[in-house]
């Protein structure tokens, strides 16, 4: 899929308007490609409360750093589980460090409405993942 995204950027390049930065309008266009491939696929659906949780097989005192890989994989699971729309806005802004503006113009939409779908899918995942916002106490050797 990204082979052909820039194909498509090449073939396209004469479209670029130059009135956003290049890499607003490469996202957009693979943006765009990658919904026209989720519209051929059948959607798949996982609940949140059907997602488990792997059993963790290390030993009790672990290290923080592991703590922390494992809790921003839970995240990443979970936010890849939300809606595509509040997904969308979630990845680009949170996992691609881009701010609303530039979002919003990847997505085609309004910068009110990637607002709102950055606050509805942070309320999804804070109510779904209560156990993400306290830090697990280690063990005392």
């Amino acid at each position: 899929m990204a082979q052909e995204a820039f194909l498509r950027a090449y073939r396209g390049l004469a479209q670029w308007r130059k009135d956003a930065v290049f890499s607003t309008w490469l996202f957009a266009l693979a943006t765009n490609l990658y919904r026209s491939e989720l519209r051929r696929i059948p959607a798949r659906t996982v609940s949140l409360e059907d997602i488990a949780e792997p059993p963790d097989t290390r030993p009790a005192d672990r290290g923080l750093e592991d703590i922390a890989y494992d809790r921003d994989l839970a995240v990443r699971r979970a936010v890849f589980a939300l809606p595509a729309k509040y997904r969308e806005a979630l990845t680009l802004f949170y996992f691609h460090d881009m701010d609303v503006a530039t979002a919003s113009r990847s997505l085609g939409l309004p910068e009110g409405t990637v607002k709102a779908r950055l606050f509805r899918g942070r309320e999804i995942l804070r109510s779904k993942l209560p156990q993400l916002l306290t830090v697990p106490h280690l063990k005392e050797a």
